[in-house]
């Protein structure tokens, strides 16, 4: 496989990882906050709210460091097409 196709690759994987994050931390911090305010609904709905934005926020710094360590564990950098090339300036 090129270079270009182990890249398309790896993203399609780390996308289907990347939502199954935010469903895993989602579902917990949605059920802890339910715990925690079950005799309370108007706190509920706010710790539902403030669940679900910290999902996304926990799932993308989980993913991030998840991808690194994954390219450094594997040695994938030289298999992997960089994503943002950088132009250099004429000059």
């Amino acid at each position: 496989m090129t270079n270009k196709q182990n890249t398309i690759v790896f993203i399609i994987v780390g996308t289907i990882v990347s939502v199954l994050l935010t469903l895993l931390i989602g579902i917990t911090l949605i059920l802890l906050s339910f715990l925690i305010f079950k005799n309370n609904p108007d706190a509920f709905t706010v710790a539902f709210g403030i669940s679900l934005i910290a999902s996304l926020f926990l799932s993308m710094l989980t993913y991030q460091k998840l991808v690194n360590w994954v390219i450094v564990k594997f040695n994938l950098a030289d298999k992997l097409d960089p994503l943002f090339v950088k132009k250099q300036k004429k000059h």
